[in-house]
């Protein structure tokens, strides 16, 4: 990134989910960027990481919240994301994770708390899967059950949504332009246009 001064230390914000972090004052730190990623993590190919990790130069920081905004894919999945970003030569600190915060105070790391950070991200990783995998499985324990007992009617209409979108569509609006105003999906258009 051409307008950050990059003799000082970077730290690139990873903003996952629209979740945004209070700014945190890092001595000889500077933000360099802020990547927003809405997608769930739940797969390897992030658009927004992968351009994180692409403007990134080694020992540049990735900052995050919480690990399970960074990634919730299997493990072996993690072992190569972790490696992909490793390979560039990046620190990840996670907000709710102390001991990552190293990174950020003077002098050298001895090796083992290197490796101890390394194991708590790998077992927040490893948590953040294991909470998916647990939270998808009950939901869908709760929708067999409220199927059963005749009380589930799946996901309903977004009708504000739909009224907006038929307005916008008789004054003439292009999906573009709805989708702009809107903040919807193309899908979304099509599905009230077919109605």
């Amino acid at each position: 990134m051409n307008m950050v001064n990059r003799k000082s230390k970077t730290v690139f914000l990873a903003v996952f989910f629209n979740h945004i972090l209070q700014p945190i004052i890092i001595p000889l730190y500077c933000m360099a960027g802020y990547y927003i990623e809405n997608q769930s993590g739940t797969k390897l190919e992030w658009p927004e990481l992968n351009k994180l990790i692409e403007d990134s130069e080694i020992g540049d920081v990735v900052l995050i919240k919480k690990m399970d905004q960074l990634t919730r894919v299997p493990w072996g999945e993690w072992k190569t994301l972790k490696s992909h970003i490793m390979a560039k030569g990046l620190v990840i600190v996670v907000v709710d994770q102390p001991m990552t915060h190293a990174v950020f105070s003077s002098g050298e790391q001895n090796s083992i708390t290197l490796a101890l950070t390394e194991f708590m991200l790998d077992l927040d990783a490893a948590m953040a899967r294991d909470d998916y995998e647990t939270r998808n499985k009950r939901q869908a324990q709760g929708i067999a059950k409220a199927k059963a007992e005749g009380k589930y009617r799946g996901r309903q209409p977004n009708l504000t949504l739909h009224h907006n979108i038929l307005d916008q569509l008789t004054l003439g609006r292009s999906y573009s332009q709805i989708q702009e105003k809107l903040r919807c999906s193309r899908a979304t258009i099509a599905k009230v246009v077919k109605q």
